[in-house]
């Protein structure tokens, strides 16, 4: 049962804490419990009442906005977006409707207006507002969960039929002359740090993902048949710039950029992706606001 409970609760969600994703939704929910209430309480012919429930809901979309945006910019490390799960979407939809119960009394007591005690306000927001805000989320991730694992599907099909062998060139009757060998040279790419001090000479297909930590990024590579890693003070955006004529490198992530020709397998969640690389056991992710350009992208790369 606990495992159960604990297997519930660590699910990963979506989500992102944005204004340009929270304002819609807390102007829906103003509207929403302005039309409510009004209904419920028959306010609609009593101006008195529906400029009560209008400041109600006002409040509610300013606590809503400073909750979902502002929180989470003064708080990071609770609100990293790739490790969002179930529980902490809980306890984040308690903490709203516990600022919009602080939202109402404050409201109230300015207009002087009776009301419930705060724990009955709080009973109150929470009966009305948990379960279907939770229930709506749920619905929600269920869908972008079944589409993404029918995209990682697909776009495993199409892996398996890249990795199939091709058939083989026919062998010319003349040799290739030397005049062309020289010129088509392999080309290699070249990782530099801020300073210049720091390079990483590859191959381009010697290069599985780049990981960006802070104020340094960390370089995946092959050496032979082993994974190595190069760590260079850089940021993800300079080496994206570098391998900006190499289309088989992709920014997945806003942390993880990726060689599409080293993906072996790709498996759905609700996020996005989790890929699979050859040569390595690490993954990468691929978040959801890449997926579609991820999509094409990959389908491009042979």
């Amino acid at each position: 049962m606990l495992q159960t409970l604990r297997t519930i609760l660590n699910r990963p969600l979506a989500e992102e804490f944005s204004i340009r994703n929270h304002l819609p939704l807390a102007l829906q929910a103003g509207v929403y419990v302005f039309l409510f209430v009004c209904l419920l309480n028959r306010s609609f012919n009593d101006p008195d009442g529906m400029g009560v429930v209008a400041g109600l809901s006002v409040g509610m979309i300013v606590v809503v906005l400073v909750a979902n945006v502002l929180v989470p910019k003064l708080w990071p490390a609770f609100y990293d977006e790739d490790r969002w799960t179930v529980g902490r979407h809980i306890l984040q939809t308690l903490f709203v409707l516990f600022g919009i119960s602080c939202s109402n009394q404050l409201i109230l007591k300015l207009l002087n207006v009776d009301g419930p005690t705060f724990g009955q306000m709080y009973l109150l927001v929470t009966a009305i507002g948990f379960f279907p805000i939770m229930l709506g989320v749920f619905v929600a991730e269920q869908r972008r969960l079944k589409r993404n694992l029918a995209h990682a599907q697909t776009l495993n099909d199409q892996l398996a039929h890249r990795s199939e062998p091709s058939q083989v060139a026919p062998i010319p009757s003349q040799p290739t002359p030397q005049s062309v060998l020289d010129a088509t040279p392999t080309q290699r790419l070249l990782l530099l740090s801020e300073n210049g001090k720091e390079r990483l000479s590859l191959q381009p297909d010697q290069l599985l993902f780049v990981e960006s930590v802070g104020n340094y990024v960390d370089v995946h590579w092959l050496n032979l048949s082993q994974s190595q890693k190069t760590v260079l003070r850089s940021t993800l955006k300079e080496i994206e710039t570098a391998l900006t004529d190499y289309p088989q490198f992709f920014r997945c992530h806003r942390a993880f950029l990726v060689n599409l020709k080293s993906v072996s397998h790709t498996e759905g969640n609700a996020r996005g992706y989790q890929l699979t690389l050859t040569g390595t056991n690490a993954t990468v992710p691929v978040s959801r606001s890449y997926l579609a350009a991820f999509d094409t992208r990959l389908a491009t790369v042979r």
